[in-house]
């Protein structure tokens, strides 16, 4: 029960700093949907228009699916699968939000993106995708939103494999009680 305890002051000690990255989170999902709206105001779907030649081209997509269309016209699972995962994210980052600046970024661009496609497939029944590689024509078509989740994905677990291994087990705190009763190394 004191686990509980220390999870909930914990929490309770984090949420101004929370607050705070949630104000980082809007502004990123701003960014995201004004990228979206544009694109769907000025370039007719279908429609590629060279960014930078040979490497990076702009093509108005509606993906009613997952990467290469997966699981197309399936909105609720995605909706359902989305809502868990920003809930998930959310309360990690509520857990860490004051100190762990090293994780709270990569969980920040994790939570945006995923509120960004949310509100596409809430709003629209698709997202709006439109970043493509030239190079690499059958590379699944993405946005903005995409590329906060796996970047910040990535970074979370590089954070978890190479820089924290212990984040979420008791053997700080196992540790840290040794050394204070004379135990410990």
């Amino acid at each position: 029960m004191t686990a509980n305890n220390d999870v909930l002051k914990r929490c309770k000690n984090n949420v101004v700093p929370f607050l705070l990255w949630l104000c980082c989170s809007a502004v990123l999902v701003a960014a995201d949907q004004i990228s979206k709206a544009l694109v769907s105001a000025y370039l007719p779907k279908g429609e590629t228009v060279t960014v930078i030649p040979h490497l990076i081209d702009f093509v108005y997509v509606e993906n009613r699916g997952a990467a290469w269309g997966m699981l197309a016209d399936k909105r609720f699972v995605f909706i359902i699968i989305s809502a868990a995962a920003i809930i998930v994210v959310a309360a990690v980052l509520l857990y860490t939000a004051r100190g762990r600046k090293m994780l709270n970024i990569p969980l920040l661009l994790v939570l945006s993106g995923g509120i960004g496609n949310m509100i596409d497939r809430i709003g629209n029944g698709f997202v709006v995708d439109f970043i493509q590689f030239d190079f690499f024509k059958s590379f699944p078509v993405f946005n903005v939103a995409d590329c906060y989740v796996t970047i910040g994905g990535a970074l979370v677990l590089v954070y978890v494999l190479f820089i924290d291994r212990n984040l979420f087990s008791d053997k700080k705190k196992e540790k840290n009680e040794g050394t204070e009763n004379g135990d410990g190394n």
